[in-house]
């Protein structure tokens, strides 16, 4: 993105940006946009929630979009601060007032779409917000993020934090997750590793990492595409320790997740609640569905 691509979004009215992303869109976004379109086409619109139409209705003259409502397109305009590290030679951005590092391949494009995806899935009317007014990290708990990606929620809890477990397995990313979690070194621990249900050379567990101590707190987010029911069976003994838990877990990667994840949390006798609205879930050659996309649980 050049500095007349950035000028032409800051000073152009949202209409007309509307409009230009529309034309512009690229082929594939338009494939997508078509056949999600054309499949719910022939399903009766009476039948389908309100969410769901106001989405479809979007598409029409939007471009693909897995959050597909009106409130995401402030976030298309978003023209985030950018800093270069040069001793680093990466970018990064100022979250919660805390740099947060992107990894060396990295453009300056790709870090302003990055923090704008951050601030659209973490609106407050986003399916997939984390924490709530009323669903917040406890402080002094014990904290797992995995699949931390850029590292937006776990900078958001961290001053909270007894100790933080970062589960990351692209190495990219873990090398920028390292520099932004710098200040606070002594209580993260880096975990270069995908989140399942047992230990291995390339797997780790929750119940792996921790040794539950009594009167401890944990707080555990799951985002890790469609391994969550894996790492919640990887949970046993923390669960059977009759510790405080809350958990995020996502719920849209498969599309019998929902189901599928709300029966192993109750048969771990946590209460929940399925988060409001839907994502969008749709990759060429599956089937279109919008989707439940976050349960925020607690067993106490």
């Amino acid at each position: 993105m050049n500095i007349i691509q950035r000028i032409w979004q800051k000073v152009s009215p949202d209409f007309l940006l509307v409009f230009v992303r529309f034309i512009l869109e690229p082929r594939s976004y338009k494939k997508r946009r078509k056949a999600v379109l054309a499949h719910f086409k022939n399903f009766d619109q009476d039948t389908l929630v309100p969410e769901i139409r106001e989405g479809l209705k979007y598409l029409i003259s939007h471009k693909f979009s897995s959050f597909p409502y009106k409130w995401t397109q402030k976030y298309d305009s978003l023209l985030p601060k950018v800093f270069r590290d040069e001793g680093n030679q990466c970018f990064y951005t100022l979250f919660d007032s805390k740099k947060m590092y992107f990894p060396k391949r990295f453009t300056l494009t790709h870090v302003i779409w990055a923090v704008r995806a951050i601030m659209k899935e973490q609106d407050p009317l986003s399916p997939h917000l984390y924490l709530t007014s009323d669903f917040q990290v406890e402080p002094g708990s014990i904290v797992i993020d995995a699949g931390v990606a850029e590292g937006n929620f776990a900078l958001s809890v961290v001053d909270k934090a007894k100790r933080l477990y970062l589960i990351e397995c692209d190495i990219g990313w873990m090398e920028s997750l390292r520099l932004t979690f710098a200040p606070w070194k002594e209580k993260v621990v880096f975990v270069e590793k995908y989140m399942s249900e047992g230990q291995s050379d390339t797997t780790t567990s929750i119940d792996e990492l921790v040794s539950p101590e009594s009167s401890e707190n944990y707080f555990i987010k799951l985002d890790i595409e469609g391994y969550e029911q894996k790492a919640l069976s990887g949970m046993k003994r923390l669960v059977a320790s009759g510790n405080p838990v809350k958990m995020d877990v996502c719920t849209y990667h498969h599309l019998n997740d929902l189901n599928d994840i709300e029966a192993i949390l109750q048969s771990y006798g946590f209460t929940y609640h399925v988060s409001d609205g839907y994502v969008l879930y749709f990759q060429m050659g599956e089937v279109p569905s919008f989707r439940r996309a976050l349960i925020r649980a607690e067993k106490k």
